[in-house]
């Protein structure tokens, strides 16, 4: 009895078979950005990638290429398995005190907007205690000084250009200059403030894009720039980069901080206005903070004119012990516009 022979695939199905192979490889190289950081530009597309895995495999299963279907499956499994617990894990510390506690108000203003009010109503609806900013060039500077009397602890670096940085606040800075840092280079602005006495570095950072742009030479800076920073301390900004990237984990380790989860994404191109941030963005925004800060809640807000979410974060501190209150600001209506 004679055999057909069996036919060989077709193009379209090597095609399908090698998309899966490379987004797999993707996938895959992602995990070793510490190594090289071209390869640490993939691993920011990590859970994109994990996703697109899943539609293949069942594509493929749905073609009885069960081989395929089953390898797409296991690469998705490793990107979901490395992204998912920072992206929408419980950002909750048990030592969180909701008697004691403060918020924090992240946000990458975009430079060229045209719209600036929505960001400012964002300001004026959470009324947060520290706000971090990043792209604030002159003409934002001129909006957030009618801001003075809700905030008048207002620090600027490098707003004569579209990167700037700046960190306002209710509560008052440190005096002492050693706490302070404006470093147009590495994007960062750092000042102690005084929360009830207890003084803590907040910092607000902007990096460059990943590799091939120079996004880690200003990371490698970054250790001898925060030595000696003022403790407790965190850092909030637009890093361009995921939270599960190897630039955030050396952020982190440059400052002694752990990287914030549950943020999600954050970002998506204006360009395509009708895919939601909150949903499909790359989570590039992120929050670092040292053991004594205990974070009790994160969550985006609604878009402003940025392609930026908002985000905010309500955390206490871990005091070794009480401190008498300080004078604050009070928290009187912000202006939006």
């Amino acid at each position: 009895m004679s055999m057909t022979p069996r036919r060989a695939p077709g193009l379209v199905t090597r095609l399908f078979q090698l998309m899966v192979a490379c987004t797999i490889l993707a996938v895959v190289l992602g995990e070793f950005g510490f190594v090289q950081h071209a390869l640490d530009s993939l691993a920011h597309f990590r859970a994109h990638l994990a996703a697109a895995l899943v539609v293949l495999g069942l594509l493929a299963f749905a073609r009885r290429f069960w081989a395929t279907g089953l390898s797409a499956i296991l690469g998705a499994a490793l990107g979901f398995g490395t992204s998912l617990p920072v992206l929408l894990g419980d950002p909750r510390d048990d030592a969180f005190a909701t008697a004691g506690a403060y918020t924090l108000l992240q946000m990458n203003l975009r430079y060229d907007t045209a719209d600036k009010t929505e960001a400012l109503k964002r300001i004026a609806d959470t009324r947060p205690d520290v706000v971090t900013l990043q792209e604030v060039n002159t003409e934002w500077q001129a909006l957030f000084a009618n801001l003075s009397v809700a905030y008048p602890y207002q620090a600027y670096c490098g707003t004569e250009n579209r990167d700037g940085v700046a960190i306002l606040s209710r509560r008052p800075f440190s005096p002492d200059p050693a706490t302070e840092r404006c470093r147009k280079v590495e994007g960062l602005i750092t000042r102690s403030v005084d929360f009830n006495g207890q003084f803590v570095g907040v910092s607000s950072l902007h990096l460059e894009w990943p590799w091939p742009r120079p996004q880690w030479v200003q990371i490698d800076r970054l250790p001898g720039v925060l030595a000696g920073l003022a403790q407790p301390s965190l850092l909030a900004g637009d890093f361009n980069a995921t939270p599960w990237s190897a630039a955030v984990k050396a952020v982190a380790a440059a400052g002694g901080w752990r990287v914030v989860s549950g943020v999600g994404p954050s970002w998506m191109a204006l360009q395509l206005p009708f895919l939601p941030a909150a949903k499909v963005g790359l989570p590039i925004d992120n929050l670092l903070v040292s053991p004594a800060v205990a974070v009790g809640e994160v969550r985006t807000l609604e878009a402003t004119a940025s392609d930026h979410l908002p985000v905010l974060m309500r955390f206490s501190l871990v005091r070794e012990s009480d401190a008498p209150p300080v004078a604050v600001v009070g928290r009187p209506a912000v202006p939006a516009s």
